[in-house]
């Protein structure tokens, strides 16, 4: 957690003020998903912001797969101004609805949410093996472990942790998807953040069994944030 126990948010009209929540919520920010650390209204409302989505400033940010170009952020408000309808994160997927970083150069322009964004750039899975983010699976033969596809969607290859020798490949989309889709119960989500704890469910198991346990909680910690 950040520490900043309450904040005044400009999307907002009550203060927030940082919670640990055991259950899922909706991130009035980004419009993602997220569990755990968030800030909330003080006021019981049904508002909240990912921990990170609330401290967000405007800026620009840059990502080793897109050289020469910066990421600016933008939130929902200015999207509706200047008329855009559908945007896709290339990393996921999926729409973007709500606070994002945008291209400042490519046209059009590359999406990305903000958890996208900062993914980690490499990590080990259960069986300690490196796995390491790539744009795309490289090998048209090779599919996702998980959802046994080689793209996300129609329009997105998507991202994915791809170990060197290849044997372990896993969208980035898959892992959110089993956090937040599927049921998957995590114990003491707080206690997670800092150690790494947590068990779950039936769907957990497969995600043993496929190494991708790991993978989830670098997903889910950023999406605690």
């Amino acid at each position: 957690m950040s520490g900043i126990a309450e904040i005044q948010h400009y999307s907002h009209g009550h203060q927030l003020k940082l919670v640990c929540n055991q259950s899922r919520f909706k991130c009035n920010g980004c419009k993602e998903l997220g569990i755990g650390s968030c800030y909330q209204c003080k006021h019981n409302c049904d508002f909240h912001l990912h921990e990170e989505c609330a401290l967000l400033a405007s800026g620009y940010i840059t990502h080793s797969f897109f050289k020469n170009c910066h990421f600016i952020f933008h939130d929902a408000a200015s999207q509706s101004a200047a008329g855009t309808t559908r945007l896709v994160c290339v990393a996921c997927g999926k729409n973007v609805q709500g606070f994002m970083y945008r291209s400042s150069t490519n046209k059009p322009h590359i999406v990305l949410h903000r958890c996208c964004l900062k993914l980690p750039h490499n990590g080990a899975n259960n069986h300690g093996v490196t796995v390491n983010l790539r744009e795309m699976l490289s090998h048209t033969s090779k599919k996702c472990q998980f959802c046994r596809s080689r793209t996300v969607s129609k329009e997105t290859k998507g991202w994915v942790y791809v170990s060197k020798c290849g044997k372990y490949r896993y969208h980035e989309a898959c892992a959110q998807d089993m956090i937040f889709h599927h049921s998957w119960n995590w114990n003491n989500v707080c206690d997670l953040q800092t150690t790494g704890g947590g068990t779950g469910n039936k769907l957990s198991v497969i995600a043993q069994n496929l190494g991708l346990t790991n993978i989830c909680r670098y997903v889910a910690q950023l999406s605690h944030k």
